[in-house]
């Protein structure tokens, strides 16, 4: 009688938590790990990767875990906790935090704290304020919530009443917008992962205000170094380590701006994963002591030597239809036939429904250069919004807005 074929061995289980965590969970499940995943939108494909979901509500500050049935499970977070360190603490109160620890968080995102950093490597942070008392209202400073997540609420300060939540006000840089990408471990020195600039073709995403509209990967700046010794300082100084993101202004005079340091894995990495065949998951878990069952993780190969995505934004409201994931289908197989890529995600879940502002879905192209792949990323923006028009699909619109007048 032949032997029975040995169990597949248990893959270990972690948390993935934030305030969209689709592309950090389907880099985690690729490293071995099975995903029990929170955040607040519930995408298609990220419920197709995840062993579980629990929807994670808007406000944290006495927000509970999540997961509580699974104490003890490892946890690390993405976009949006840097502003809850209350709740990451509550986390790692009952499991182990595979990322920067809550006084890190809070270290890094002070902004005297950084200004000081900063100065020591000879890069600048903008002008703060507490309070608008005395600041100019001619639109030369930014009134920013203190919780501010991907640019939301952001917007030039005017003068008039201010914000009756926590907030701070900055003076406008203007310049090229990058996000640096970098690996920090204990007793070593940052790595480099790679530089993203913001699209310039952010008015075809319909993104409100300052909103996070997209990236395309570019060359490292001959800058960079300075951006790597900052975070070394922020390492050695203040315990940050994980993957990490350095978003700065680099006004074309050599002059660069530190607009924030995020402590956590970020949007843009996604692209550096598409161009280089790396693996973001492996790098941070590493990074963090945590070691990967698979350190081959099911990578797919390098795309192109350019990658770019865009985040569309509802103009108004949608309804999330069969013919709009009809849609969403056909495009994505057209504009990536082959099994091993991608060109939608952050797929909205089938019947929900989309308020106008919100972000619709992610949109990928890539190219031999960041200029080609954002010139095809345009393409394929347009091409959606003429497609989102079809008569079904406005009938879809028009649904949703009843509906929400019904709601008032």
């Amino acid at each position: 009688m032949p032997a029975s074929p040995a169990p597949a061995p248990q893959r270990p289980s972690i948390l993935v938590v934030g305030g969209s965590v689709r592309f950090l969970a389907s880099s985690c499940q690729r490293a071995g790990w099975d995903v029990h995943a929170a955040d607040r939108f519930g995408d298609a494909d990220l419920l197709a990767v995840a062993a579980s979901y629990r929807s994670l509500p808007a406000v944290l500050d006495a927000a509970g875990d999540p997961f509580p049935e699974l104490a003890g499970m490892p946890f690390l977070f993405t976009g949006g906790l840097e502003n809850a360190p209350d709740f990451l603490a509550r986390l790692a109160a009952s499991r182990p935090s595979a990322g920067a620890s809550p006084a890190a968080v809070r270290a890094v995102r002070d902004p005297q704290r950084l200004a000081a950093e900063a100065a020591r490597v000879g890069l600048q942070v903008p002008e703060s304020h507490a309070a608008p008392y005395g600041l100019p209202v001619d639109g030369s400073f930014l009134v920013k919530p203190r919780a501010s997540v991907g640019g939301q609420g952001i917007a030039r300060w005017h003068g008039g009443t201010a914000p009756d939540r926590p907030s701070l006000w900055q003076r406008v840089h203007e310049g090229t917008p990058h996000g640096v990408s970098l690996v920090l471990a204990d007793n070593q020195p940052p790595q480099l992962l790679g530089v993203c600039r913001s699209l310039r073709c952010r008015a075809a995403t319909a993104a409100p205000g300052w909103a996070y509209a997209g990236s395309v990967t570019v060359a490292p700046p001959p800058w960079v170094d300075r951006i790597l010794a900052l975070a070394d300082r922020l390492a050695r100084q203040h315990g940050l380590r994980g993957v990490v993101g350095i978003d700065c202004i680099d006004d074309a005079t050599g002059r660069v701006v530190v607009l924030e340091v995020n402590p956590r894995p970020t949007a843009s990495m996604e692209l550096h994963e598409r161009t280089q065949g790396l693996s973001i998951a492996t790098a941070h878990l590493t990074a963090c002591g945590l070691r990967p069952p698979n350190l081959s993780p099911q990578l797919r190969p390098p795309m192109a030597s350019a990658s770019s995505k865009a985040i569309l934004y509802a103009s108004e409201a949608l309804a999330i239809t069969p013919e709009v994931c009809s849609l969403f289908d056909a495009l994505a197989t057209a504009w990536s036939p082959r099994q091993d890529t991608f060109a939608i995600a952050d797929l909205p879940a089938a019947g929900s429904q989309i308020t106008a502002g919100s972000p619709v879905v992610t949109i990928f192209a890539d190219g031999h250069a960041s200029e080609a792949a954002e010139e095809l990323l345009e393409q394929r923006l347009s091409q959606l919004r003429t497609a989102l028009l079809q008569p079904a699909i406005r009938r879809g619109i028009a649904s949703a807005a009843a509906g929400a007048r019904n709601c008032i």
